[in-house]
């Protein structure tokens, strides 16, 4: 008898222990699809959530382009920040933001702000009161009240101003006042080169040497 019930409690618990891995068994299979799911989502979107921190559910904004800021659809603190062509880092932030309707892949800036290091230890920051992003080609198109600053002192004004951030590229094609710790000057546009960031008029230009 004894030897019986010792054989039925044997049966009962390798039936248990049997159920068990069954159900854990169903449990990882129907996990799978789900694990592999997340995986893939993770692998294509992870650079997105990465690059434009702070952007997973941005406010449209109507009409393009955007001349008056809706404060009730506005964002705050865009960050972006990468290497260019030339391996010089470069930064960028916006005290609010909102996405253009019509145009997924543009951000309509208000104060933005770009700060590129260039080699040597130089740096060039530009600022303006308004800005469009452009997510896929990454440039940005300063408006109003741009202000161009080098670490050698050159100081230049302008109505707008295009930043590619991949290519480290920085240009104007509008008139500009600029000035510097020895000449004043003024033009029809700039340019910034990329690798010394030496800064070179076009157009029409006038150069006044400074006097003590």
């Amino acid at each position: 008898m004894k030897k019986n019930k010792k054989t039925a409690f044997l049966y009962q618990k390798k039936k248990r222990n049997y159920d068990k891995s069954l159900k854990i068994k169903k449990i990882i299979e129907k996990s799978i699809p789900i694990c592999v799911g997340i995986f893939l989502i993770m692998v294509f979107f992870w650079p997105s959530f990465f690059s434009y921190k702070g952007i997973n559910n941005p406010k449209k904004n109507s009409n393009y382009p955007v001349t008056n800021f809706n404060k009730e659809n506005d964002s705050e603190n865009f960050n972006f920040q990468g290497i260019d062509d030339f391996d010089q880092p470069f930064y960028l932030h916006a005290k609010k933001y909102q996405m253009i309707n019509n145009e997924k892949n543009k951000i309509f800036f208000q104060k933005p702000k770009a700060e590129i290091n260039l080699k040597d230890g130089k740096w060039v920051t530009l600022v303006a009161k308004k800005g469009i992003f452009d997510l896929e080609k990454k440039t940005l198109e300063l408006i109003d009240n741009v202000l161009v600053l080098h670490s050698d002192g050159q100081q230049i004004s302008t109505d707008t101003a295009i930043i590619d951030m991949t290519k480290g590229e920085f240009y104007g094609s509008r008139d500009l006042f600029g000035t510097s710790d020895k000449i004043k000057f003024n033009s029809e546009g700039f340019n910034v080169e990329k690798e010394t960031g030496k800064i070179s008029l076009f157009g029409k230009s006038k150069i006044k040497i400074k006097t003590k």
